[in-house]
């Protein structure tokens, strides 16, 4: 399974502009820029992101979560300009608590309720570390005192060649110490190295991600991904022919969200061998091959919000046939998804996609 969730907090930090808040904005952005007279100085921004974990513990206590999932953090581009052909995206665990705020990129007069690159809380309550840093966390800036703190002794990164801007970062060794109470949860703080950032060369031009006040289906979410599937065919017998009819068997309409829901999926011969029998061959139930996997999109947009992975989107199997489970909060409300499967058979040797009307939608 391939469960979501979406942030309780998320904001971007200007160097360039260090009491702004943009705690609602519906961007994020990591930006260089060049600042100052003789724009000889180079600026940065970095984003903040935090995600409540309390349910994905719970789950992991009571086993519903495999305790060895991994963990995917997922940022989703909207917009580029002038970034090298090469460069590597950082994420830390934050060391200090902040508050989301209110404020916009655009607000006139600039909103300082809330966090900036000097403060970390409302109004500035309270200012981001500059020194004396509380081992073994650290802090950095080019021009200005501030930007954030966060430990050291954990970092996930994702590197980029000629290739895509959008973010799928692993991120599960934070995580772990974060269910572990080993450090205090607040956040990712996602830049570029202090390397990158320092500099009188702008060079790392800007990326913009939706941020969770998108009205896309595009917000920063966080996945878990563990294996749940379960193969028990008991009297059934493996659907080999190269002819399947497929189709839904308990897929409604609509599910609410935080409901979970056991959606059961039937496969066939399309023409099965004439025999002498008291039933029809027709209604003949057989098991698909271990080897079928579910993929689901927006139906609206096509954006794959789940996508056909060997690891974590495995169809499983009971006596009564083959089924999957999905967790409908995972998934943004009032929104309409549709279900695609594939089948693979003779060893990955034949492989056949089912993309009909499997269609439903979340409700709040």
């Amino acid at each position: 399974m391939i469960y979501s969730i979406y942030p309780s907090a998320d904001s971007t930090i200007y160097e360039d502009n260090i009491l702004m808040n943009t705690g609602i904005d519906s961007i994020l952005e990591i930006k260089n820029g060049l600042s100052g007279s003789l724009e000889a100085y180079k600026y940065n921004t970095r984003i903040l992101v935090k995600y409540d974990l309390t349910h994905i513990s719970q789950s992991i206590v009571t086993g519903t979560i495999s305790a060895d999932s991994r963990f995917y953090l997922r940022l989703f581009v909207t917009k580029v300009d002038e970034i090298p052909m090469d460069y590597t995206i950082y994420a830390y665990p934050i060391s200090q608590s902040w508050n989301m705020g209110v404020g916009k990129s655009d607000d006139t007069p600039v909103t300082t309720k809330g966090v900036s690159w000097r403060y970390r809380d409302t109004e500035g309550g309270n200012q981001w570390a500059t020194s004396s840093f509380s081992a073994p966390s650290t802090g950095s800036w080019n021009i200005n005192a501030g930007g954030a703190t966060w430990f050291t002794a954990s970092v996930a990164s994702q590197s980029f060649s000629y290739q895509n801007a959008d973010v799928k970062m692993d991120v599960t060794n934070i995580i772990h110490q974060w269910l572990s109470g080993s450090i205090p949860n607040e956040g990712f703080i996602i830049k570029r190295s202090d390397a990158a950032e320092s500099g009188s060369a702008p060079g790392g031009g800007n990326i913009s991600f939706f941020s969770r006040d998108t009205h896309t289906v595009y917000p920063p979410k966080l996945d878990t991904s563990w294996d749940d599937s379960s193969y028990v065919t008991g009297s059934l017998s493996e659907l080999t022919t190269d002819n399947i009819t497929f189709y839904t068997k308990t897929l409604w309409p609509q599910y609410p969200s935080g409901s979970k829901a056991r959606i059961r999926m039937v496969g066939r011969e399309t023409y099965p061998t004439k025999t002498y029998s008291t039933s029809s061959q027709m209604l003949t139930v057989k098991y698909l091959p271990t080897s079928s996997y579910y993929s689901i999109k927006d139906d609206r947009t096509q954006q794959v919000i789940i996508p056909f992975d060997e690891n974590y989107t495995k169809i499983s199997c009971d006596e009564a046939g083959n089924y999957i489970d999905l967790w409908m909060d995972s998934f943004q409300p009032d929104r309409y998804y549709r279900l695609l499967f594939k089948v693979k058979r003779a060893g990955g040797n034949i492989e056949e996609i089912f993309d009909e009307d499997y269609s439903f939608k979340v409700t709040r």
